[in-house]
């Protein structure tokens, strides 16, 4: 239980991080690739692969968990809930059209399809940068007027019992990389003791290998 009797938004910021940082730093590494490395093509492949199916998954959680309730709620600011659903679907598509170049340009590694690629991962950001600076600022007050506690931690639950198990500290990690003190303290505390173990002496590393594997990092 938080020690607050609202939802703890700060949460959704510290992961909208993650979404806006691993969005800027793909856009960079497949445009860094050089022509015919197909290796490392097929390696970013794999990441923005991971990194679609976390954003979808945390849409997802969002359309059925927070939407329905603003929706019934909130009816004088319908406007702003129904902007953030379609803003999901403006995402949705850029997903898709990167998704469409993906698997030529991770066969071939060629000027053009990473060019066309870079271009995609541009558009998806600018769209994705607007609707979390959206959401942040206009809807997250709602649901700490209208969502009870329980209400919103059941949003964060649902996420983990989604995530495929091989991916929880991946995501942990990627969380925790660009918090504050303060909110590490407050994500870590609701973390179960023995996952606050298991991430000392075996998630910590892991989230360091992977991280110095994509980025080309010193760990």
């Amino acid at each position: 239980m938080s020690a607050t009797s609202t939802p703890y938004t700060q949460e959704m910021i510290m992961i909208h991080r993650v979404f806006r940082r691993e969005a800027d730093q793909l856009r960079q590494y497949v445009g860094a690739v050089r022509t015919g490395d197909v290796a490392r093509a097929r390696q970013l492949a794999d990441v923005v692969r991971e990194y679609i199916g976390g954003l979808h998954h945390h849409h997802s959680g969002e359309d059925e968990l927070i939407w329905p309730l603003l929706h019934e709620r909130a009816r004088v600011h319908d406007d702003l809930v129904s902007l953030m659903e379609k803003q999901h679907e403006a995402l949705d598509g850029t997903l898709t059209e990167i998704q469409r170049l993906l698997p030529h340009w991770a066969a071939t590694a060629g000027d053009e399809e990473r060019d066309a690629l870079v271009a995609a991962f541009a558009e998806h950001g600018r769209i994705l940068h607007q609707h979390l600076a959206d959401e942040e600022s206009l809807v997250m007050p709602l649901v700490e007027e209208h969502l009870t506690l329980l209400e919103w931690e059941l949003v964060g639950k649902n996420g983990l019992e989604r995530m495929p198990k091989d991916k929880v500290f991946l995501a942990l990690g990627a969380i925790l990389e660009d918090a504050t003190p303060q909110e590490r303290a407050e994500f870590m505390r609701k973390v179960p003791l023995p996952g606050r173990i298991a991430w000392k002496l075996i998630g910590r590393r892991q989230y360091r290998g992977w991280r110095a594997s994509v980025r080309g990092e010193a760990r």
